[in-house]
């Protein structure tokens, strides 16, 4: 099976690089691997992504270049995250899908961040799983889940069981912004609405549970049904 798995930059990056979720992750693809399924990682900035762009910001800069601050950060993330994976992955991030997949059928694991400005690293992944032609799409963020608010300021916020694309894209709203805080980003969850991939969001606690998830293990997240 063909799987695609995007840590967020919360989860691996979240003030600063988390040696420990790291870890983690590589653990649960290398685990993936030994069951013989196929697997594409993408990964976010985190927290010093947001800084960069902040700082770049103030600097007077464009919102291209803001972007591409961003997707260097993301970069710099799956570089430590192919460090850690060692021989299964390459040390350099491809930076194009036809690359990933060349890499896949050389039996490695791409490690990749972004790609170009206006696609956040959950576009990228959604696209990852389309191009790969992945049966799962699992994405690992910090609140663990799809909610009806945003738990970090509605108290009342409560997780949901599952949603449909079309519901979330009313939640995410439709602008992109560069270091934008959403669970999936406008873009990414477009492409969900399109695709008829199986997509759940976890947290961090279930990452050495990730190879069980995607062969239809249960989970504590949110299934995203498509449109």
């Amino acid at each position: 099976m063909r799987i695609t798995l995007n840590f967020g930059g919360s989860v691996l990056s979240p003030e600063w690089p988390d040696l420990e979720s790291f870890r983690l992750a590589a653990g649960a693809v290398r685990e993936l691997v030994e069951r013989r399924h196929q697997v594409l990682v993408v990964v976010g900035g985190g927290e010093p992504a947001r800084r960069y762009i902040g700082v770049g910001e103030e600097l007077g800069g464009s919102e291209v270049l803001l972007h591409e601050l961003g997707i260097e950060v993301t970069r710099l993330n799956a570089r430590l995250l192919a460090m850690a994976l060692g021989e299964l992955s390459e040390p350099s991030p491809p930076a194009t899908f036809r690359e990933a997949l060349q890499l896949m059928l050389r039996g490695k694991v791409p490690v990749m961040g972004g790609t170009v400005p206006g696609h956040t690293t959950d576009a990228v992944a959604a696209m990852g799983a389309k191009a790969t032609g992945s049966s799962a799409l699992l994405f690992v963020t910090d609140v663990g889940g799809i909610y009806s608010a945003d738990p970090k300021v509605d108290p009342t916020a409560r997780k949901l069981d599952r949603i449909g694309a079309g519901e979330l894209m009313k939640l995410v709203g439709t602008r992109v912004t560069p270091g934008m805080r959403t669970v999936l980003d406008p873009v990414a969850v477009k492409l969900l609405h399109q695709l008829r991939i199986r997509t759940v969001v976890i947290g961090r606690g279930e990452i050495p549970r990730i190879p069980l998830i995607v062969e239809g293990g249960e989970h504590g997240g949110t299934e995203i049904l498509p449109g």
